[in-house]
């Protein structure tokens, strides 16, 4: 089976707001900093999309898996 980028940006974007709640956006850019800091800068633009959906599903009122 394979995944799309996208798809597992979602992912990991609902399993942050699942696991951490409000502070799940905070959460992903601090991944997204870990990354930046050795070099993977596709890491730390993956992690940051992952913290504006976060973000987003945190002004949708998503806070579950589904």
């Amino acid at each position: 089976m394979e995944v799309s980028l996208n798809q597992a940006i979602d992912t990991h974007a609902r399993v942050l707001k699942y696991w951490y709640g409000d502070k799940a956006p905070q959460e992903a850019r601090g991944r997204a900093l870990e990354c930046g800091t050795v070099g993977d800068f596709e890491g730390l633009q993956a992690w940051a999309r992952v913290a504006r959906l976060c973000e987003a599903l945190g002004a949708a009122g998503q806070s579950t898996l589904k």
